[in-house]
């Protein structure tokens, strides 16, 4: 070979290759698995919120309806914390006095008068919602809805009527 000297031997590759290509096969993955998150939460993120209002709402209807249970045996002041607890309809929900705020969906906040039942809870999202049953003539109960900043059932009674977001 015209007397010039190959040191290498055939085959031979050194320690550390001019190419990046394996570099690029790890982190271009990474970099559209990244992506793809971002945009799927982005994406779910209001079937998040429906689901955690929805959860709420459906509390305070539950325990609304173990009111109206007790209270047409009575009147609505009968449904009060303690004896919602004690019935079994709302074993699963935490019912406080109405001058608690509350914090969570399955804390609700009730207040029982002979006229009108009170309960208030917070979704997950931060949103308050109440539900205010007035008791009618002959047995009858008008029910409200509505929402606020303050979630407590006190708070709730005094709140002019409104209309709960859809979930």
């Amino acid at each position: 070979m015209n007397g010039q000297v190959n040191a290498r031997p055939p085959g031979y590759r050194p320690a550390v290759s001019g190419s990046n290509r394996g570099f690029w096969k790890v982190v271009l993955p990474l970099v559209v698995g990244g992506i793809l998150l971002v945009v799927l939460v982005l994406v779910f993120r209001p079937v998040a919120r429906t689901g955690a209002v929805a959860y709420a709402q459906a509390n305070l209807r539950r325990a609304a309806d173990a009111a109206e249970r007790l209270a047409s045996e009575g009147s609505l002041a009968d449904a009060d914390r303690e004896t919602l607890a004690a019935g079994g309809a709302v074993d699963d929900l935490l019912l406080i006095d109405p001058d608690q705020s509350s914090n969570d969906p399955e804390v609700v906040s009730v207040l029982a008068t002979e006229a009108v039942w009170t309960g208030s809870a917070r979704a997950e999202t931060g949103e308050c919602f109440w539900i205010r049953i007035a008791a009618g003539a002959g047995r009858s109960f008008g029910t409200v809805y509505g929402t606020g900043t303050d979630c407590s059932a006190d708070e709730g009674s005094a709140a002019p009527p409104g209309a709960w977001p859809e979930p």
